[in-house]
């Protein structure tokens, strides 16, 4: 079980609200929370608006979209295992900065079937780095403040998702759509230059409280083992 200090509510706090990799993180999720809500809540006036599309088009891009999400959520996380020994910063850096020309294409594309197909990597770019933050922040400190950790890159993911809603409705309304999509690739930009900080953060910093269990564990299996009874050599020489 942990020490009483690493239970400690202020040791918590300050394992949290002091770790610089979770405000990282979380400012990279703030871009990513923007993108996927822009994405999935714009897309259907985005279709019939910009492309001149019927609705059953933006059906088949959203569509596309989560089937993209949930390959390349598989897929980033055996290249986070495998190619760099569990480190997240790599394939979150690369994913977020990708959004950038995906998010150029899907100005450029007319013809649906090229359409479904952007939104098809769209989704295989932005899940990812969605999922694997989640992960990231729980590992980026001691397993007793792992759910703090996740509720506050949360929190700030979801002020990013709601900032899609009225303040982009009102900025597309008054710039238009490739205004918006070069906005989104800006957010990409920034989000994917504050994951590169992280790219060489180890997978599981070393846990204070790991460190003080391993010697009381090592100290109490001293204790109980059993004492060394004496050989034939020391019956021998006693008296």
């Amino acid at each position: 079980p942990a020490s009483p200090a690493a239970r400690a509510p202020g040791s918590l706090l300050a394992a949290v609200v002091f770790n610089w990799r979770l405000w990282v993180m979380a400012g990279n999720y703030f871009c990513i929370g923007i993108i996927r809500s822009c994405v999935t809540d714009w897309t259907p006036l985005f279709v019939q608006e910009e492309k001149g599309l019927p609705i059953a088009v933006a059906s088949r891009c959203l569509c596309a979209f989560e089937v993209g999400g949930f390959a390349g959520s598989l897929l980033a996380g055996r290249v986070s295992d495998a190619a760099f020994q569990g480190r997240r910063g790599p394939v979150m850096c690369a994913c977020t900065v990708l959004l950038c020309p995906a998010l150029a294409l899907l100005a450029w594309a007319r013809h649906p079937a090229v359409l479904v197909s952007v939104y098809l990597l769209l989704g295989a770019l932005a899940f990812p780095v969605h999922v694997l933050l989640g992960l990231a922040s729980r590992e980026s400190v001691p397993p007793s403040a792992a759910s703090t950790a996740g509720g506050l890159v949360k929190f700030v993911a979801q002020l990013g998702a709601s900032s899609a809603g009225y303040p982009l409705g009102v900025f597309q309304r008054e710039s238009g759509w490739n205004a918006v999509l070069g906005l989104l690739s800006a957010i990409a930009l920034v989000g994917g230059t504050a994951a590169a900080s992280l790219w060489h953060a180890p997978p599981s910093p070393q846990d204070a409280t790991g460190s003080l269990r391993g010697k009381h564990a090592s100290r109490a299996a001293g204790a109980t083992s059993p004492a060394a009874e004496p050989g034939p050599e020391t019956a021998l020489a006693l008296p």
